[in-house]
């Protein structure tokens, strides 16, 4: 703590990927900026196995290392299960199309990037984060307090904190999808084409509820995703089985396992989120989960750490400026001309397009370039 320094130019706060990047973005190029970079104290980050942009490992010249170094596992396509035994469609191509990783994994190698580039790392039992004024943000880290230029903010903040910076507490409900999953360890799951085409549904229980089986050599992990009105409905636990389910029946899943609560982990995504919510508050930028930079598809990694680029290159030009607060406006305009159509996914009206889906290869490729890789549906 003591080499902290008092006055940097941008204080980084949150554990997700997308908050090392913006460190490493800007202490990166022809004028670095001095960064100090804090976890939130109480910031529960679980880890997961997550699908991955092979973009994201272009956003950073850093980063590109990253694609040999961790532990991936390429994925060629999609492969659509239908709710009716024997129903299915799928879309395979040459090059790779995504990879299944380890969350965890991705932020600890982002995080030594974010050293080895110069950013200070603290991680401090305690913070409090005061009123931004005409001279900068202040936060107290443990027993030191810094006093930053700008704030990006890339995790959740305790409510008092976060109502100092002018941010609302809580995320509207109709962006918000509980994401519920299971990891199961060991290779007797599943045989091998799932882990190069990605078993997928699009309508669980009839309220367009999605479902994912991410595979790597050793692990794989059941995952479904539903609007947070319709858990009263079914819950994560009746919805993980169904889906185990229908795996097994559609030839998936060799062995189902047992579903219970005790083996179920939970979190409330915001989809889209950054569509419906404001991105810049006093003095500080909001990227990754903190501005819900979820696609609609419940993309986690690729882009989150967009909105860090965007939010780093913002920050680089704001803070030459004799106004930054005006300055950082600019943020909302950069990303939504750009990222904003990548979250909002494949079109929302998947009721007309399912038939479709296992009818029409056309329909099929398009869907699963859409929920792999951003692209539109319609072209």
């Amino acid at each position: 703590m003591a080499k902290t320094p008092a006055q940097p130019d941008v204080l980084i706060l949150g554990e997700h990927p997308a908050a090392y990047l913006a460190g490493i973005a800007l202490r990166t190029g022809s004028k670095p900026l001095r960064v100090v970079h804090a976890t939130i104290p109480g910031e529960r980050v679980r880890d997961r196995l997550v699908a991955i942009n092979p973009e994201f490992f272009e956003l950073h010249k850093a980063m590109e290392p990253l694609r040999k170094t961790l532990h991936l596992c390429p994925i060629y396509g999609l492969r659509f299960l239908s709710l009716e035994v024997g129903t299915a469609s799928e879309y395979r191509d040459k090059q790779v199309m995504g990879y299944v990783g380890s969350y965890a994994e991705i932020r600890d190698a982002m995080a030594e990037l974010a050293g080895e580039a110069g950013v200070e790392m603290v991680k401090a039992k305690t913070m409090e984060v005061h009123t931004p004024d005409e001279k900068g943000v202040e936060a107290v880290l443990g027993k030191t307090t810094v006093r930053a230029t700008a704030l990006v903010l890339a995790g959740e903040l305790p409510a008092g904190d976060q109502k100092r910076l002018g941010l609302p507490e809580a995320w509207e409900a109709e962006v918000v999808h509980r994401y519920s999953f299971i990891r199961l360890a060991g290779k007797k799951f599943t045989g091998e084409d799932a882990k190069s085409l990605m078993p997928m549904s699009l309508d669980l229980n009839g309220d367009m509820c999605w479902g994912w089986f991410l595979c790597r050599e050793d692990e794989c992990q059941l995952a479904v995703e539903q609007p947070i009105e319709q858990v009263g409905k079914m819950t994560p636990q009746q919805l993980l089985t169904r889906w185990a389910g229908i795996l097994q029946k559609q030839g998936v899943l060799k062995d189902v396992p047992n579903v219970t609560m005790n083996s179920i982990e939970s979190m409330d995504l915001p989809l889209a989120g950054a569509l419906a919510h404001e991105g810049v508050a006093d003095r500080t930028l909001l990227v990754g989960p903190a501005g819900g930079f979820y696609s609609a598809t419940g993309e986690d990694i690729y882009p989150n750490c967009w909105s860090a680029m965007y939010a780093a290159e913002v920050i680089r030009k704001a803070i030459k400026e004799p106004h930054l607060q005006d300055a950082i406006n600019s943020f909302r305009h950069v990303w939504r001309t750009t990222l904003g159509e990548y979250l909002r996914g494949p079109q929302q009206n998947l009721r007309f397009l399912m038939p479709l889906v296992y009818r029409n290869p056309v329909m099929t490729e398009r869907l699963a370039e859409s929920i792999l890789q951003g692209k539109s549906v319609v072209r």
